[in-house]
């Protein structure tokens, strides 16, 4: 009963959060076309460059959508695992094409350092302010569903019976939190760039900050590129090391070794053990079998283990 009362919680909770972000997402599109129309009149390259990166956030976006949606579809007998590995496969791909936007501004603003055109600085600075507006707007969305109690997180997590929902949901939200910050940068660097255009006229100043917002991008892009191909190569997650899980499985009374030790991701958030774990006394299998998900429950964050208990493993060649 527990379980059900808390699953109708978990998908209202989903619900909510998917609202706020359709809001966002609606904002983030509208002023992503208008940066586009904007920077193509006044031949802008920086607001052409804060624009890839807002592309980047109306992707980020439609990504957790999607992602929500799917988190709701049950597996399937083809799709043991269930549909999470799309948000990995998108995320990858959302990834190549910021590349390709960012080498492209680094390509066009290495031509116009050499000959930098006229801009008009004033339309410029006018969708640069609403810009900002649109990101305060939207982080006070995320701000007000984006943070959690700890305590309340590991509440609902004993609760369902080993969901996550909570706790990814905060993670998840906070992560398009920190998307709609950066934003907020880009937009002061664009009215920054035509602030000093339209008292000095220094035109450079349009091709130099947009190689900052690029070289900005290419590094957040590339870490999400490196945390992608982790994931889909099956990598062992940054905050587990397979010698502790080891050690606090040789650690339970009764196992003598531990065996094909296996950690991987299935999405972001969501780890899986896999394990052959040797113990001498048989008559005590179930209950050893006990301590080992509750050791890694509890202080790994794992709930998704297949351990196979043997009374004898050969020795790996």
């Amino acid at each position: 009963m527990l379980g059900k009362i808390q699953n109708e919680k978990d998908n209202e909770l989903l619900t909510h959060r998917a609202t706020k972000l359709k809001v966002i997402l609606l904002l983030t599109s509208f002023y992503f076309v208008v940066q586009i129309v904007v920077a193509v009149y006044t031949r802008s390259l920086a607001l052409f460059s804060d624009a890839g990166h807002m592309f980047a956030d109306v992707a980020g976006l439609a990504l957790i959508l999607f992602a929500i949606n799917y988190t709701r579809k049950p597996a399937t007998l083809k799709h043991t695992y269930g549909f999470y590995r799309i948000e990995i496969l998108a995320a990858l791909l959302n990834s190549l094409i910021l590349i390709l936007i960012s080498v492209y501004v680094l390509y066009e603003a290495g031509i116009r350092i050499f000959q930098p055109p006229e801009i008009h600085a004033l339309p410029v600075i006018v969708v640069a302010v609403v810009g900002l507006v649109v990101n305060f707007v939207g982080m006070r969305l995320l701000g007000s569903s984006g943070h959690f109690h700890a305590s309340d997180a590991d509440i609902s997590h004993e609760e369902s019976g080993g969901q996550e929902i909570h706790e990814e949901g905060s993670l998840i939200v906070r992560s398009a939190y920190l998307e709609v910050l950066s934003d907020m940068l880009g937009a002061a660097a664009v009215i920054a760039a035509g602030v000093i255009i339209f008292t000095t006229e220094f035109y450079l100043a349009d091709p130099l900050i947009s190689i900052g917002l690029a070289i900005f991008i290419l590094i957040r892009t590339w870490s999400l590129i490196k945390k992608s191909i982790h994931i889909l190569m099956e990598g062992v997650p940054a905050n587990i090391s397979p010698e502790e899980v080891k050690n606090a499985i040789l650690d339970i009374k009764g196992v003598t070794g531990v065996f094909d030790l296996h950690i991987w991701t299935i999405t972001s958030g969501m780890n899986a053990i896999s394990a052959h774990v040797v113990i001498i006394n048989r008559s005590r299998p179930g209950s050893i079998l006990q301590e080992i998900n509750a050791i890694l429950e509890k202080k790994f964050k794992v709930n998704h283990a297949t351990i196979q208990i043997e009374t004898y493993h050969s020795e790996p060649n």
